[in-house]
């Protein structure tokens, strides 16, 4: 069986905080299947790109998603992040920030 995804880890770092603001590098890293600094690494990326922003809580992280942004690829650039999150049946959580949701 091939090792290879067809989604990016970024795609998946993406979906995780969609799905949950609130979740965990350690969480994060876990689902995805890599390490706590990588997942560290995507969120900057991303948070310097525009997709995600990030609110500090106490001590932890909040993370909000900006689903106007267009995906990066030129095959895809004319979707938005709101369009893969929707494809992909993730239902974005919305409760403000330091409020787990329920599936924590």
């Amino acid at each position: 069986m091939a090792s290879w995804t067809f989604l990016s880890n970024h795609a998946h770092v993406l979906l995780c905080v969609a799905a949950d603001p609130d979740r965990t590098l350690h969480d994060i890293a876990g689902r995805v299947g890599i390490t706590e600094r990588g997942v560290q690494l995507i969120l900057a990326d991303l948070i310097a790109e525009g997709y995600v922003e990030r609110e500090r809580v106490g001590r932890r992280n909040h993370y909000k998603i900006h689903p106007e942004g267009r995906l990066r690829h030129p095959l895809e650039a004319h979707h938005r992040v709101a369009d893969l999150v929707a494809a992909l049946g993730v239902e974005p959580a919305n409760h403000p920030p330091g409020l787990r949701s329920p599936q924590a």
